[in-house]
């Protein structure tokens, strides 16, 4: 299975480097809330985990992306690295994410809510801090919305 998973993402990872640009790497992305801090990547990553557990949530699981992009770019092609640094943290709030499947079953695909946290290859000096701005069931996801911008908030 971990065979098959590896080679999954070996192919998607091919195929989006082979799509044209759109778009600068500067651009911001329509979905995507963005945060920064002048902090290092250590300090931001445990004032993100403390403002977290400081709502009173757990961290479900941390995604080290940057590590997976890192095996992976030999076969991708990927001659440049994009990051020095970058994790997804992901958690939930169960009251928020009851009313959220409530709303519409498919709100599944929001749970659990995630935060990356990066610092960019070509300037390592700035930590990023991200989320996907969760547009469906708008009456639902304001307070989701809400909750990743005051964690963040407290980080920054």
């Amino acid at each position: 299975m971990k065979k098959i998973l590896t080679f999954i993402a070996v192919i998607f990872l091919s195929a989006c480097s082979q799509q044209p640009e759109t778009h600068s790497s500067t651009d911001p992305v329509s979905f995507v809330k963005t945060y920064t801090t002048e902090s290092s990547f250590d300090d931001a990553k445990d004032d993100l985990l403390m403002a977290i557990e400081g709502h009173g949530l757990v961290v479900s699981y941390t995604s080290h992306a940057q590590e997976m992009l890192d095996r992976t770019a030999d076969v991708a092609g990927v001659t440049t690295p994009v990051y020095d640094r970058a994790e997804i943290i992901l958690f939930c709030k169960a009251d928020l994410s009851h009313k959220l499947v409530t709303a519409n079953p498919h709100n599944i695909v929001l749970c659990p809510y995630a935060i990356a946290i990066y610092t960019l290859h070509q300037k390592p000096e700035t930590v990023y801090l991200s989320f996907r701005e969760p547009e469906a069931s708008e009456a639902t996801t304001k307070p989701i919305r809400q909750l990743l911008v005051d964690i963040i908030e407290e980080v920054i």
